[in-house]
C-alpha cells in the first residue's frame, strides 16, 4: 500500500510540477532571442527566475557526435524598461558552477538587477552542463592516516574518476577557448548583441579569452583577481602564497598585541614545519563536525595546506599565529579542522575533472624544469608536484596558439585585485594592464582573494557598468578597508589580580598524544 500510496504522490508531482513550468514559461523578452526561458528556482534566491538549457556539440570542430546541453539561469531585470545589455558572469576554479552563484552574484551585482539581466551560464563540464566531477579521499578513508597509502588511494580514484568520465566526455573537450564559443553561443540564442562580463579568480581567464575571441559582443569587463593568459597553475601558487604568508608575519611583527603574545611566531612555525618534515605525526583528533575521534597523520604538507587555505580570508589569517603556535604545542584540532572545512568545499563546489582537463592542457605543460624563483618557501614544490602527478594520466587537448598571449583591447575594463592574495595578486592586474588600452587596476591592501562583495566594492562595479567608463572612478573607499586584528586566546584573571593567558579552552574530547 505504501509502495503505491508514494507511486501515486509521485505520478501526482509530475503532474502539479508540469502545470506549474507550463504556467511559467514564456518566450524570452528580447528581440532576435531563438531560447525559450522557463520559470524556476535558484538555490538561496526569493524570487522566480528564468532557466533553460542550449545543445552544444561537444566537439565544436566536427559538429558530429555528443552534444552538451548547456545550463542557463537568467535573473531577469526587475524594471519593466530595461537596458539591451546583460551582465554575464564568469565562475572561478577552474571547475566552480556558475548557477550555484545565484545568491552570490546578486551579493555583488544586485545593484545592477534592476535594470539588467544577470546570466549565469555552467560553463561546459560544470554543474548541469555535463558536470565533471571525481571524489577522492577524506576523512572517512581509513588510509588517509598514511601519506604513502593516501598517495596510492588517490591516484586509483583519478584513475576510476578518468575511466568513468570517459564513457560520457571527450575529456579532451573540456579547455578554456572551446568554453567561451558555447558562451557566445548562449549570447546569441538569448538575444544580446552585447554583454558585460564579471570575472573572479579562473573566472578572469575565462573573460579576458571570450575578450579576445568575441570583441565585438564585449561593452565592459571587470576582472578580480586577475589569472593571466601567462599564468602557470599551481606553479605561481608557491611564489604568491609564500608573500601573502610574509605579509601576516610582518603584520603580526608590527601589531603589538600580537608581537606580544606570539614573539617567536617565525621560528616556531619553522621548527614545527622541520620536525614534520623529519617525522609526521600520527595523533587522533576529534572530527570537526562530528566530535568522533579519528587518527590523522599531520605532515608538513598537511599543516602548509592549513596555512594556504586560510591565506585566502583574512578573517581567517587572523586566527594563523594563534593555530600555529597550538599546532607547535602538540594541539592540531584547530588548524586541522579548517584544512577540512576548506578540501570538502573543494570536492562539493568544484567540479575537478573539468579542473584537471583545464590545468592539464592549459597551464602544467608549460611548468619546466626552470621553474626557479616561482617555488619559494615554505610552501615550496608541493602544489606542482600533485598536479604534475594527477596530469601525467589526464588526457590534454590542442591550444590555441595564441591562448597564453596578452589580451589585447580597447574596451572598458575594470581590474580588482587583493593586496594580500595568495593566488592571483595585483601583479597579475598590472600584467594584463599593459595590453588594455581602457582599463583601471584597483587594489585593496587589506583584501585577499576576491575584492567585488568588499565594503565600497559593489557600488564601483555597479557605477562602473551603467557608465561603461574608468575615467570617473574613485577606488580610494578600498584603502579605507582594514586588515583585522589579529586573535587574541581568552585571557583569565588570576587571584593576584594579573591577567595570564589561556591557551587550553575545554575541548569536547581531549586530542590525543603523537605516536
Amino acid at each position: 500500500m505504501q509502495k503505491i500510496a508514494r507511486t501515486a504522490l509521485h505520478a501526482m508531482g509530475i503532474i502539479v510540477v508540469s502545470v506549474l513550468v507550463a504556467a511559467c514559461s514564456e518566450t524570452a523578452s528580447v528581440p532576435g532571442a531563438t531560447l525559450t526561458l522557463n520559470g524556476c528556482r535558484a538555490a538561496n534566491v526569493d524570487n522566480e527566475v528564468r532557466c533553460a538549457t542550449l545543445d552544444v556539440f561537444e566537439n565544436r570542430e566536427t559538429k558530429q557526435g555528443r552534444k552538451i546541453a548547456m545550463n542557463i539561469v537568467v535573473l531577469p531585470a526587475t524594471a519593466r524598461i530595461k537596458e539591451a545589455d546583460p551582465v554575464f558572469l564568469f565562475a572561478g576554479g577552474p571547475g566552480q558552477a556558475a548557477t550555484e552563484l545565484a545568491r552570490e552574484s546578486l551579493i555583488i551585482l544586485g545593484g545592477l538587477n534592476g535594470k539588467r539581466d544577470i546570466v549565469l551560464v555552467d560553463q561546459r563540464g560544470t554543474g548541469k552542463s555535463n558536470g565533471l566531477g571525481c571524489r577522492f579521499s577524506d576523512r572517512n578513508t581509513p588510509e588517509t592516516v598514511d601519506p604513502i597509502k593516501r598517495d596510492q588511494v588517490n591516484r586509483k580514484l583519478l584513475l576510476e574518476c578518468r575511466d568513468k568520465l570517459a564513457k560520457r566526455a571527450d575529456l579532451t573537450q573540456y579547455t578554456t577557448t572551446i568554453a567561451m564559443a558555447d558562451i557566445d553561443d548562449v549570447r546569441a540564442a538569448l538575444g544580446y548583441d552585447k554583454i558585460n562580463l564579471w570575472g573572479a579568480s579562473y573566472g578572469t581567464r575565462a573573460a579576458l579569452e571570450y575578450t579576445r575571441r568575441y570583441p565585438a559582443h564585449v561593452r565592459s569587463v571587470v576582472l578580480d583577481g586577475v589569472a593571466p593568459p601567462s599564468m602557470m597553475m599551481p606553479v605561481t601558487f608557491s611564489r604568491d602564497a609564500g608573500a601573502a604568508y610574509d605579509k601576516m608575519l610582518s603584520a603580526c611583527a608590527q601589531e603589538r598585541a600580537c608581537v606580544k603574545q606570539f614573539p617567536q611566531l617565525k621560528s616556531q612555525v619553522d621548527e614545527l614545519l622541520a620536525s614534520l618534515d623529519k617525522q609526521p605525526q600520527k595523533v587522533s583528533l576529534p572530527d570537526a563536525l562530528t566530535g568522533i575521534l579519528r587518527e590523522v597523520a599531520v605532515t608538513k604538507d598537511a599543516v602548509l595546506r592549513a596555512i594556504f587555505s586560510t591565506l585566502y580570508v583574512p578573517e581567517m589569517t587572523a586566527l594563523l599565529p594563534e593555530l600555529l603556535v597550538s599546532a607547535k604545542e602538540g594541539r592540531y584540532a584547530p588548524l586541522l579542522a579548517m584544512t577540512s572545512a576548506f578540501g570538502e568545499l573543494a570536492e562539493e563546489k568544484m567540479f575537478l575533472g573539468m579542473q584537471f582537463s583545464v590545468v592539464c592542457a592549459e597551464d602544467v605543460p608549460r611548468i619546466g624544469a626552470d621553474k626557479g624563483e616561482l617555488v619559494a618557501a615554505p610552501f615550496g614544490g608541493m602544489f606542482v608536484r600533485d598536479y604534475l602527478k594527477a596530469c601525467n594520466d589526464w588526457p590534454r587537448g590542442a591550444m590555441a596558439k595564441d591562448f597564453h598571449q596578452p589580451v589585447g583591447s580597447d574596451k572598458p575594463v575594470l581590474i580588482l585585485s587583493g593586496g594580500l592574495d595568495p593566488v592571483t595578486p595585483a601583479l597579475f592586474g598590472e600584467e594584463v594592464k599593459k595590453s588594455l588600452t581602457n582599463a583601471l587596476h584597483l587594489v585593496a591592501n587589506n583584501i585577499g582573494h576576491g575584492v567585488s562583495g568588499r565594503g565600497c566594492a559593489p557600488k564601483l562595479i555597479k557605477r562602473f557598468i551603467e557608465t561603461a567608463n574608468v575615467a570617473s572612478l574613485d577606488g580610494q573607499c578600498l584603502d579605507r578597508l582594514p586588515r583585522p586584528m589579529f586573535f587574541e586566546p581568552m585571557q583569565k584573571k588570576a587571584e593576584h589580580g594579573i591577567a595570564s593567558l589561556e591557551r587550553s579552552p575545554p575541548q569536547r574530547l581531549t586530542e590525543g598524544a603523537a605516536k
